[in-house]
């Protein structure tokens, strides 16, 4: 009996390190996901047609900063928010 509960508590440790890589997976997805989406766009681009890859890279950089602008806005906004 006394083996037994040795077993379950390792277990319970390969458990626990398990939760917690998919949990740090989980937050490099949400951080770096929309980023690492759009370059593997870009490098699929750029294998099947260069001008629509230099286009699309181009895109994505204008519209990064019009997001900048929006969520500069959108911070401001909330700070004078009361």
């Amino acid at each position: 009996m006394r083996i037994s509960g040795r077993k379950h508590a390792v277990m319970m440790e390969y458990v626990i390190i398990a939760v917690l890589v998919a949990a740090a997976v989980v937050v490099a997805v949400i951080m770096f996901g929309k980023n690492v989406s759009s370059e593997m766009n870009v490098a699929t681009r750029s294998m099947s047609d260069a001008k629509g890859a230099a286009d699309y890279q181009k895109n994505i950089q204008t519209n990064a900063v019009s997001d900048i602008k929006k969520a500069g806005d959108h911070e401001k906004s909330m700070h004078n928010y009361k």
